[in-house]
């Protein structure tokens, strides 16, 4: 555990006088994470750190409520829906935003889901220890 959270500390502190070396760490250290977690400040396809000068970043918002919707959120509360209005209406109530960060060495998007950091602190330039 404690040779994880080394690996990844190295691989920060080397980004600026080695970036090949930090890529390869970081990568180490996600790859020896959970399948299902993320290491969100490198790239999962290329392993470039993502700051602000090498990454886009852009929060997709939440589905605009149409008039549609605000019919079946009405008929929803009286509890006349059918099984796919009931669908339509969960649907929109389980949408959320979505955060797209763009690596621009590799030109690809990855999208980080229920994210309730601000852009600036998941892209920080500073090492969080």
């Amino acid at each position: 555990m404690r040779q994880k959270h080394y690996i990844e500390a190295v691989g920060w502190k080397r980004r600026d006088s080695c970036p090949g070396q930090a890529r390869y760490l970081l990568w180490t250290y996600s790859s020896s994470q959970d399948a299902k977690s993320t290491f969100e400040r490198t790239c999962p396809y290329c392993f470039q750190l993502l700051v602000l000068d090498n990454s886009r970043v852009r929060l997709k918002p939440k589905p605009k409520l149409t008039a549609k919707i605000q019919k079946l959120l009405n008929r929803e509360a009286r509890n006349t829906l059918s099984y796919k209005e009931a669908k339509i209406v969960q649907k929109y109530k389980d949408s959320e935003r979505v955060l797209l960060i763009t690596c621009k060495t590799c030109n690809k998007t990855v999208k980080h889901h229920e994210c309730e950091q601000n852009k600036e602190t998941l892209l920080s330039t500073k090492v969080v220890a």
